[in-house]
């Protein structure tokens, strides 16, 4: 595999230089969805979405989240089902302070071929404006190079990121796509020996997953085991997305170090609530409005890096005085932070606390659970 290949002569290098590394501390945020349904792509300004977290994203090291939807600024915008995004929609979410994008996705390949090239331009043409460094994983333009991690320097620790989807709606044959179907034991066993030969290059390795049933609020117990395979393999922090709707997190402790998994994180910003009222508190909708963020503390040193911390923020869309989608923390809306009507705080109020209420059945990242 030109994968191993790669790894042997890089971790030389890494080996040689790792114990100097001194004792470092991230701070990393995830989010999880970006969708651009038509209300969203709507906005008279796309910056608004983020206003009310952007303060949140500012205070970190690194944010990541997936972006659900090409990037073709020689087509018209559009939603659902064959979405495709304005480059002025994801510099928002860039000057929010996204940094790192999963682009690898159910519809990743919406608007073919030419719609991942474009994707790629889209994003040299953001890194090339952007403040700081921009990373995304998952697409290639080439289908004779591999699917290698995305690396980053963070705060002098080296970061691995690796995008994978389990399918995609539009066939692309893994051409262009890193597609991986956890049911598959030959692709799955061919991405754990990657992480394998690649995860020992990196003091921090994360891979981004896209998979499982929409609207499930628990994994299916066949991800749940792979997501296991690919801590053990060596990744830190396995992020996941697709169900639209919030799945726990854990802190798992593998070989010594505790590392994350977060089974899904809903969606960030979407469209799917745009004609929910307040009435409908406890409908399946309602769930596809809200997520939370993320925040982990990982203490990096010599022998690589461990999460030392996680906090979930609850966040949920709702509609601003223009009748338009944006994000905010749940309990601004809930405690009336944010002026609403009396119906819609009441609202927030109860969702936030049926959202308290299903986080709490995480692990607790001072007692990880222990699957060595």
């Amino acid at each position: 595999m030109r994968a191993a290949s790669l790894a042997s002569v890089l971790l030389l290098v890494f080996l040689s230089s790792a114990s100097a590394q001194a004792l470092r501390d991230l701070r990393l945020a995830f989010v999880g969805d970006i969708m651009a349904h038509n209300v969203n792509t709507r906005m008279s300004d796309y910056q608004d979405i983020y206003r009310g977290v952007a303060d949140i994203f500012h205070g970190c090291d690194l944010v990541a989240a997936n972006l659900e939807f090409p990037i073709d600024s020689t087509r018209p915008t559009s939603g659902y089902p064959l979405f495709n995004g304005d480059p002025a929609y994801v510099r928002a979410a860039v000057e929010s302070g996204i940094q790192v994008f999963s682009v690898a996705n159910n519809h990743a390949f919406d608007a073919g071929e030419e719609g991942v090239f474009q994707t790629l331009r889209a994003f040299a043409a953001l890194s090339g404006a952007a403040s700081r460094a921009l990373t995304f994983s998952g697409i290639r333009g080439n289908q004779h190079r591999p699917f290698l991690p995305e690396t980053r320097l963070v705060n002098g620790v080296r970061v691995g990121f690796l995008a994978v989807t389990q399918f995609l709606n539009e066939p692309d044959a893994g051409r262009y796509v890193n597609v991986v179907d956890y049911s598959d034991d030959r692709a799955v066993q061919d991405l754990l020996q990657l992480v394998r030969s690649v995860s020992p290059l990196y003091g921090l390795f994360i891979v981004s997953y896209h998979g499982d049933r929409e609207y499930a609020q628990e994994p299916s117990p066949l991800k749940r085991a792979f997501f296991q395979e690919l801590l053990e393999a060596g990744a830190h922090i396995v992020f996941s997305h697709h169900p639209h709707v919030v799945q726990r997190y854990e802190v798992v402790r593998v070989k010594g170090v505790e590392r994350l998994i977060m089974y899904s994180m809903g969606n960030f910003i979407s469209g799917m609530t745009w004609m929910l009222g307040p009435a409908h508190l406890r409908g399946a909708v309602a769930a596809t409005g809200e997520s939370y963020i993320l925040m982990v503390d990982v203490r990096c040193a010599a022998g690589g890096c461990s999460v030392r911390g996680v906090e979930p923020i609850p966040i949920a869309n709702y509609m601003n005085e223009r009748n338009e989608m944006v994000v905010a923390r749940m309990s601004d809306l809930a405690e009336g932070t944010i002026v609403l009507s009396p119906g819609w705080q009441e609202y927030f109020a109860g969702r936030l606390a049926l959202m308290e209420s299903f986080l709490g059945v995480a692990a607790s990242p001072d007692q990880p659970v222990d699957r060595e």
